[in-house]
């Protein structure tokens, strides 16, 4: 990744961004009501701002970027809204029902002004990607998703076995991982193609390393094998990242005669949690239907369905191109607090909030 001169901050106009405002305002998880008694002014009039229908003055715009603790060029930036990513389409997506729409809305809009930071600091670098990103028509190859997957581990180049580190394959892809909280929505994580930049992987922090690698190697499969939302896709994108991370060929010998205590001691060799090994070893029909309820009764009985032993655990994978990006902003560009601010379209303490940024100022350069 080569630093290059940073780019020209962009003229404010008249024009207010209305989407932005209400985007603004989900993203701080805040009704109208709520805003507007903030803002002090009327609901309706707040509903016509950020509909359109009603003209936001210079006044106005420092009052609402008051209320919404953000600069006033939030509002002004070019950059588009995008909704559900392709992973949430049609409510299909890992969550708990029991999560409000009010939870996603606010995730939603958060990723969103992720995405445009991502945009600002990719266009200060030039990124260069080692592995191919290959995509795949599931119907070219008669639904056989274990086929596509050792098609991708081929085009990687990568050696029988175990993946030791995903992350780092999916990075040498040109494919953005940003860790953030997504507790508040129940997401594990979610992926974004989006045209003019690298595909975006949005992984839950909060995720002990088994889920973790499945989640990554789950939207991965998405990014493989879906353009455009399918019936199927959540299914074909879990057979994905199973077959992806434990290999037939190269698992199936280990599964035989699998026990709880074999899966535990499996667990640290493969990277993958005890039950999607029980998981893996009934699609593989290593287990039959009876051993593997069987193994089921045992995990529930164990508590494990709920928390595997803390002492199998092992440590999280890592980003590294979105520590870079940050690094080359602060470092290399020697950007200063009030600076990255203005780049970015948000108070520093709310920058270092979400990426825990530098909090000492930096020199600047002579």
């Amino acid at each position: 990744m080569t630093a290059t001169a940073a780019p020209q901050e962009r003229p404010h106009n008249n024009n207010f961004r209305h989407d932005l405002l209400s985007l603004r305002r989900r993203m701080l998880g805040l009704s109208q009501t709520e805003l507007a008694k903030t803002a002090g002014i009327s609901q309706g009039t707040l509903s016509k701002m950020e509909q359109g229908l009603k003209e936001v003055t210079a006044p106005h715009t420092e009052t609402l970027a008051r209320a919404l603790q953000c600069p006033a060029s939030f509002f002004f930036q070019t950059e588009r809204e995008y909704g559900s990513p392709l992973s949430m389409h049609d409510g299909m997506f890992r969550k708990s029902a029991s999560v409000g729409q009010k939870a996603i809305d606010k995730i939603i809009a958060e990723l969103n002004v992720r995405i445009a930071h991502l945009r600002t600091l990719l266009s200060m670098v030039e990124m260069e990607t080692e592995l191919p990103r290959p995509a795949y028509d599931v119907d070219d190859f008669g639904g056989n998703i274990e086929e596509i997957a050792q098609n991708v581990r081929r085009a990687w180049l990568m050696p029988r076995g175990p993946v030791k580190n995903l992350m780092e394959y999916l990075e040498r892809a040109g494919i953005i991982i940003v860790k953030c909280d997504m507790n508040g929505a129940r997401i594990d994580g979610v992926s974004y193609q989006i045209a003019s930049l690298p595909p975006i992987i949005f992984l839950s922090n909060s995720l002990p390393a088994d889920r973790q690698r499945f989640t990554l190697a789950h939207e991965l499969g998405h990014l493989v094998l879906h353009r455009f939302p399918t019936p199927n896709m959540e299914v074909e994108a879990n057979q994905f990242a199973s077959a992806f991370l434990m290999p037939a060929a190269d698992i199936a010998p280990d599964l035989q005669r699998l026990t709880i205590e074999r899966a535990a001691a499996l667990k640290p060799y493969w990277k993958a949690s005890m039950g999607s090994l029980i998981y893996r070893a009934k699609f593989l029909g290593v287990i039959d239907d009876g051993k593997s309820q069987y193994m089921w009764r045992i995990m529930s009985t164990k508590g494990y369905r709920t928390r595997e032993p803390a002492s199998l655990d092992f440590a999280n994978e890592e980003t590294s191109i979105f520590d870079a990006l940050l690094r080359n902003i602060q470092e290399d560009m020697h950007y200063s607090h009030e600076e990255m601010a203005q780049a970015l379209h948000l108070h520093f303490e709310e920058l270092n909030q979400m990426y825990r940024l530098r909090k000492k100022p930096l020199l600047q350069s002579v």
